[in-house]
């Protein structure tokens, strides 16, 4: 499960968030003091859950939890407060659950039971790849996996979108290097590549998720948890996420964006 805490006292969405890692040790749990810098992860991450302070200065929680349906519709949003007062209007808006502090385990658990948008805690991968709107690749600790070349990235971008399926040789080239002929030059520069993504994977603690084959590579989607491969598997959570947008950086994604475009019940009913 991802879940983000804010609240404009830090020590208290911190707390919130350790409890959070308690109830679930797998998940990722980020803890905000300001609502701008929660948006920025909102619209990365998508989060399951949104546990939000209602009085905060400049933007209130519930406030916040508009521009937060607007970027994530499927985030559950749980008002944090210290007023029983705010009840009515957070029933107002819809939120999936509304506790009064200061925020206990228990409480947290019982909020968690009910979800508006139930989510599943488990998570198995050991990378977890974002394929709506820009493809993003985070590690174990949700932090970004960093590449040190931009075309390594676009080649794990393609062998998601392919599924596990192994690519030989040429078909990454003709992908990276398009109208380009095929050459000896070329392959050395594809390999080049290759093993930079394998050094990138392996100082994320992921050097196993790159597969080779007989002059092909590919990757293990087991070790991926993936809003795409969890669409295609018709996860109701994947499918309500989906806005339209596939790997919005590489102009071959475009193929697949229009199949998902062209599937039933592609779009949340909030798009």
């Amino acid at each position: 499960m991802s879940t983000i805490s804010v609240d404009d006292q830090l020590n208290v969405a911190e707390e919130i968030a350790s409890m959070m890692g308690e109830i679930d040790p797998s998940g990722r749990h980020k803890a905000f003091e300001k609502p701008e810098e929660a948006l920025a992860y909102v619209k990365m991450n998508r989060p399951d859950v949104a546990w939000l302070d209602i009085e905060m200065p400049g933007i209130s929680g519930l406030e916040l939890s508009l521009e937060i349906k607007k970027l994530s519709p499927t985030t559950n949003i749980i008002f944090v407060t210290g007023h029983e007062k705010f009840a009515y209007q957070s029933f107002q808006l819809h939120a999936s659950g509304f506790i009064l502090k200061p925020a206990t385990i228990d409480a947290l658990k019982r909020e968690l039971d009910n979800l508006r948008n139930p989510v599943d805690i488990e998570r198995n991968g050991i990378l977890r790849a974002q394929c709506f709107g820009n493809f993003e690749v985070f590690d174990r600790d949700d932090q970004p996996v960093k590449f040190k070349r931009s075309r390594s990235k676009e080649i794990l971008a393609y062998m998601i979108d392919r599924r596990g399926a192994l690519c030989s040789v040429g078909e990454l080239c003709g992908v990276l290097f398009e109208d380009r002929e095929e050459d000896r030059a070329l392959k050395k520069q594809l390999r080049v590549f290759l093993s930079s993504l394998r050094d990138d994977l392996a100082k994320a603690g992921a050097g196993e998720v790159l597969v080779k084959g007989w002059n092909a590579y590919g990757v293990d989607c087991s070790l991926i948890d993936c809003d795409y491969l969890d669409f295609l598997e018709g996860d109701p959570h994947a499918v309500n996420s989906f806005m339209g947008e596939y790997m919005t950086q590489y102009s071959w994604a475009e193929l697949t964006l229009g199949e998902l475009i062209m599937k039933p019940d592609s779009f949340s009913e909030d798009y």
